[in-house]
């Protein structure tokens, strides 16, 4: 999940200035409910709305960029991210009945609830796609997931292994390459807000960077890359390996529906449009190409998945589709480097704001994907 940060991207966001509505969203669709963020958290704090089809419409009225999730218990729900101050984004999600909790603005903000009433009809089925082809599709993606979580603790623990023997040369030569999985299904990862929380924070998100609560990847990257940094390597590695491997448990009993799979290719692409186009991903080790060409291959997974449906019903988006994703491919590719990439340092300006163009563009693409496969919330 990315931190809370200064920085105004309109430009890239899916949000609108007060009073008006992002392009391209249903705004007849669901219950609407107005809500305002801000350093004192939602208002209104206590929110109860119907089971089924809800557009919460997020405006923030707080100094810094903002953000809005829905969690039951640790799990998120859905979320909506990088709220610029003075614009509004709308987040159309749907909601069974039960109590939910939000985080609005911050995760250091004043939580709220959300309480949802009543049933709701089965979201409805697909008017375009076969719901045994769908069902075939989910599966695929489920199988994925899951593999890339056993990967991605796998991973981890030969990771946590050259850090505890202390040969951090070693360490440092297999951090990118740990990440990738977790990079490739980071929509579904972000679903469980507390391992998240643990394993992908940035300094940012913590009073310090000798914060004790912040763990995870960025810390252990801060200390093997920057002398003289603070932190227990052993036991903060120790914690990622734990957490990893309960990632790939929750996730391997964890259902994935055709929605969710078009919304997560989209959303995937949006966030590095909108967070990881300054270094400051892995700003310590330069290594953000590598994270950010995992981000492009988990989402073109799920556009390749989904691509016999395409090819049938929909070719010209396909093709608008395999064109932005190219636009991406060879900006990155001139920057491969054997295996990997180069550091993010290595970007010339003019690249630089190519590829925030072109991911830009993707992300536009993608967030009509589950419209051309009749799919709703």
């Amino acid at each position: 999940m990315p931190a809370v940060r200064p920085r105004v991207l309109a430009s890239l966001l899916a949000a609108v200035l007060i009073g008006g509505t992002a392009p391209g969203l249903a705004q007849d669709t669901g219950t609407q409910v107005q809500v305002n963020l801000s350093e004192t958290g939602c208002d209104p704090s206590t929110i109860t709305v119907p089971a089924g089809p809800i557009v919460l419409q997020l405006t923030n009225l707080g100094g810094d960029v903002g953000e809005f999730e829905i969690l039951k218990g640790d799990f998120v729900v859905d979320e909506a991210e990088n709220i610029v101050p003075g614009f509004r984004s709308d987040l159309v999600t749907r909601l069974d009945s039960g109590e939910y909790t939000t985080i609005c603005y911050s995760t250091q903000s004043p939580r709220g609830t959300l309480s949802v009433t009543g049933s709701a009809a089965s979201r409805a089925p697909s008017a375009v796609v076969d719901a045994g082809v769908l069902a075939g599709y989910q599966t695929d993606y489920e199988t994925y997931v899951r593999a890339q979580a056993t990967d991605g603790a796998a991973r981890v623990a030969t990771f946590v292994a050259a850090i505890k023997a202390g040969d951090l040369d070693t360490a440092r030569s297999l951090y990118a390459t740990t990440r990738v999985p977790w990079e490739s299904i980071e929509p579904i990862a972000e679903q469980f807000s507390d391992v998240d929380h643990a394993i992908d924070s940035r300094v940012e998100d913590f009073s310090g960077v000798d914060d004790p609560a912040w763990t995870g990847f960025h810390r252990i990257e801060r200390i093997l890359w920057v002398p003289g940094a603070s932190g227990d390597l052993g036991v903060l590695a120790d914690g990622l390996l734990a957490n990893a491997n309960d990632l790939a448990s929750r996730v391997s009993t964890l259902p994935i529906d055709a929605y969710t799979m078009a919304q997560g290719a989209g959303s995937l692409i949006e966030e590095v449009a909108q967070s990881k186009m300054t270094g400051e991903e892995d700003r310590y080790s330069g290594t953000d190409l590598v994270s950010i060409a995992a981000n492009v291959a988990g989402s073109r997974r799920i556009v390749d998945i989904f691509r016999p449906s395409l090819t049938a019903i929909a070719p010209d988006y396909l093709a608008q589709l395999d064109a932005a994703f190219g636009a991406v491919d060879t900006i990155l590719e001139r920057y491969r480097a054997g295996d990997g990439y180069q550091s993010f340092s290595a970007i010339t300006p003019t690249d630089l704001t190519a590829l925030r163009g072109a991911f830009a563009g993707l992300a536009d693409v993608l967030s009509q994907l589950a419209g051309m496969l009749g799919l709703t919330a």
